[in-house]
């Protein structure tokens, strides 16, 4: 891109040298040298035109990269504020998710491109091919059209702001469902990974306190950064039963929000998950109220993500229980859990527990209390504790 010009005149008649017009020379992009007539005979107005030719040249030779230096950068990025301007609703975590499809993946390819050089034919053939970063792995069609999406927000941007003449992904079609669905667990295999004997238990996950975590998950259902938001003034002592109110999780960015669904709910236990709850709590050294549960460097940080992802791993690996075809990741346990309690309670029961909103849940419970969902909760305890079953 370059800023400099240089003016010289030619002359209509050149025998003569009368008529002067002036005109200007410069380089584009790719170095050649181009010449333009400015129109005017005046050398004052002439060198006008050319800076304004000039100025309009740079904001169309803008690259990807200097376009998006700040796109999706939370607290600076304009679009991120217009839309919260226009009411809607882009979180911090969104905005790191679209952050990370830009430098993970658009612009290693087309950070360096003009964005008026961007074409709809190349960036579907890339996109199809596309593979996880650093592997051989084909990246899921889901994850492909989150990188199509936020592609396309910013090329919109683009054409808004009169960067690009129109936006070239704006009619690109996603791709077709290909995303992986996630397998269950057998009884089997759920006996091998959380034996009675809580010291084989604990040479499983390598701890106790993820045997528990674990557990929790296996036995209530809840998502991972559900279990990791919890915190002690979340378990309902109860005498039948206690129970726990999800009303936080983790985000992606490692922050504390509400729930996917914005809404709180209980989560009755096991007696077995009751009992190791109850261990727990006469073992861990933070047992104040607002102390996480399960936490990380001290009190007051969660346990990691990472963390969670690398116990997991070794654990089927130390039980033998073989991925090979299957799809098996620590929301498997939410799936199983489901799958395991739906022949034996009511679907709106089961969805009040899991967090699954529907049309026969919201008629069934106008906006109950806690003692309204844990009593209807409590009339199906005995398939509750068939996940505790031993054979």
């Amino acid at each position: 891109m370059r800023h400099e010009y240089t003016l010289f005149k030619r002359y209509k008649d050149t025998k003569n040298k009368k008529g002067v017009v002036w005109f200007f020379y410069y380089y584009d992009v790719d170095g050649k040298r181009c010449s333009k007539s400015t129109g005017t005979n005046k050398k004052y107005e002439a060198d006008v035109f050319a800076q304004n030719f000039m100025d309009e040249d740079d904001k169309t030779l803008i690259t990807l990269q200097q376009y998006t230096t700040n796109f999706f950068v939370w607290d600076v990025c304009p679009w991120i504020k217009r839309q919260h301007a226009k009411g809607k609703s882009f979180s911090p975590s969104i905005a790191q998710q679209r952050r990370s499809h830009l430098t993970t993946y658009i612009l290693p390819k087309f950070g360096h491109r003009i964005l008026s050089s961007l074409n709809r034919i190349e960036i579907e053939n890339w996109l199809i091919e596309l593979k996880k970063k650093g592997t051989k792995e084909q990246l899921t069609n889901q994850t492909k059209n989150h990188i199509l999406y936020t592609f396309r927000i910013v090329l919109r941007e683009a054409e808004r702001e009169a960067l690009v003449p129109y936006n070239c992904l704006a009619t690109v079609e996603s791709l077709g469902g290909t995303s992986k669905a996630r397998d269950i667990f057998s009884k089997e295999e759920l006996l091998k990974l959380f034996p009675t004997d809580i010291k084989q238990m604990e040479a499983i996950w390598g701890r106790r306190e993820y045997a528990y975590m674990f557990y929790l998950l296996a036995t209530t259902g809840m998502r991972v950064g559900e279990l990791r938001a919890l915190q002690w003034k979340h378990v309902q002592w109860k005498e039948d039963r206690n129970a726990l109110l999800i009303e936080h999780t983790v985000k992606h960015d490692n922050s504390i929000g509400t729930t996917k669904t914005g809404k709180t709910r209980i989560v009755v236990l096991t007696k077995r998950a009751q009992d190791c709850l109850d261990d727990w709590l006469h073992v861990t050294p933070f047992d104040q109220m607002r102390d996480f549960i399960f936490f990380g460097q001290d009190r007051s940080s969660t346990v990691t993500g990472r963390t969670l992802l690398n116990h997991f791993a070794k654990a089927l690996e130390k039980v033998g229980i073989d991925t090979t075809g299957r799809n098996l990741v620590i929301h498997s346990f939410r799936h199983t859990y489901n799958t395991m309690l739906k022949p034996l309670m009511p679907t709106e029961v089961l969805q009040s527990m899991t967090g699954h909103s529907s049309d026969a849940m919201t008629e069934h419970y106008n906006h109950p209390t806690f003692d309204d969902e844990y009593n209807a909760i409590m009339k199906f305890q005995d398939a509750l504790d068939s996940l505790d079953d031993k054979e």
